[in-house]
């Protein structure tokens, strides 16, 4: 009886474990897990416009990705009621809700402190159904009891020192694309992969020395030096 038991002890906890589970403010150890936590966000601002909940619903969803501040403008303005049920109205420029980012080598993550800022600089445009001029859009995110959440939509007032802080590591980026990967060659990893497969592993640093992606390159950069932010702290 006890190892029956045992066995399915240890299948439901294989099971759980194989269930994927959504990027919660806990986890945000580099660039890829905070565009995962802003998407999850924004899909949750939008599944409130697919039918109607008490308050204590709505509040229940957006409390795991945002303060106080943030999730009372963000229902303020877009909150309705009917029937004592509640609701969003779907727009094309609707107020307090995670930007329209790319999750590109355009959207820029910048750790300060306990504070993460995300934004992205979007050019003029003047074609579909809403128009508007070159300008930032962006938001804080800040640990608060040790999980990340949204703390503020900034809008255009991006901190010059972040934007500074942006910039450098572009710079930053795109110097080391011009730097002969030595230390490639010199790796223990590089050469155990060229004993398994040659032909790859030239590839590999011929690509690195031939290429003009600087697009790629600039992701590449910005990921390790995020992910050098979050793991220091």
């Amino acid at each position: 009886m006890y190892k029956h038991l045992t066995g399915i002890i240890i299948t439901i906890a294989v099971m759980a474990a194989a269930i994927p589970s959504h990027t919660n403010a806990e986890s945000l150890n580099n660039k890829q897990e905070v565009y995962k936590f802003l998407q999850n966000a924004f899909h949750i601002q939008v599944s409130l416009s697919e039918e109607e909940r008490s308050m204590k619903e709505v509040d229940e969803l957006l409390e795991p990705y945002f303060s106080e501040e943030p999730k009372a403008e963000f229902l303020n303005e877009n909150l309705v009621s009917e029937n004592g049920k509640y609701f969003t109205l779907g727009s094309d420029a609707a107020a307090y809700y995670i930007p329209f980012f790319t999750y590109s080598v355009n959207t820029k993550a910048v750790k300060e402190g306990n504070k993460i800022y995300v934004f992205e600089y979007f050019k003029e445009n003047h074609d579909g159904p809403v128009a508007y001029e070159g300008h930032y859009e962006g938001l804080l995110l800040a640990e608060q009891e040790g999980e990340f959440k949204v703390a503020k939509f900034l809008g255009e007032n991006i901190p010059e020192k972040i934007l500074k802080k942006a910039e450098s590591n572009e710079e930053a980026a795109i110097q080391s694309s011009f730097k002969t990967p030595e230390n490639w060659i010199n790796k223990s990893s590089y050469q155990f992969g060229f004993l398994l497969n040659p032909f790859n592993a030239l590839f590999r640093s011929g690509s690195m020395l031939l290429t003009d992606d600087k697009q790629g390159i600039l992701a590449l950069f910005e990921q390790q030096e995020l992910n050098g932010q979050l793991a220091s702290n």
